[in-house]
């Protein structure tokens, strides 16, 4: 991958967006992140393109997650869709892998966002 890891996050609140933020500046990955809040700025960003990575709460008002990750597979099926919520527990999160999103990572486990997004860009790293 050339350049840094661009990761479109399509999230409602601030102040979880810099949490995520901070934990993808631990991990040591080069990348560079925009954050979305409403449909209108998400459809607009992923028409710009080049996107390695997308990352969505469940809950955006505005954004029912199982019609975007649908609309996401369909247009830009090699770009990793990963759910990071805090309002869903693992049964609805491995409902929505089952449904096309890449990897469930809960709000409260961000430690596995890194290892997930190692696995489904084949970064160098631990994985596990």
């Amino acid at each position: 991958m050339d350049g840094p890891l661009a990761i479109l996050h399509i999230e409602d609140n601030e102040a979880d967006f810099l949490l995520v933020e901070r934990e993808l500046k631990r991990s040591g990955i080069d990348f560079r992140c925009r954050w979305v809040d409403n449909q209108a700025a998400m459809l607009a960003a992923l028409e710009e393109g080049g996107w390695d990575l997308v990352l969505s709460d469940y809950a955006v008002p505005g954004i029912y997650f199982p019609e975007n990750l649908a609309y996401l597979k369909r247009r830009w099926p090699m770009v990793p869709v990963i759910l990071i919520s805090g309002t869903i527990g693992e049964t609805k999160g491995s409902v929505m892998v089952r449904l096309g999103a890449d990897a469930f990572v809960p709000k409260g486990h961000l430690a596995d966002l890194l290892p997930a997004i190692r696995r489904l860009l084949d970064l160098p790293g631990d994985a596990t």
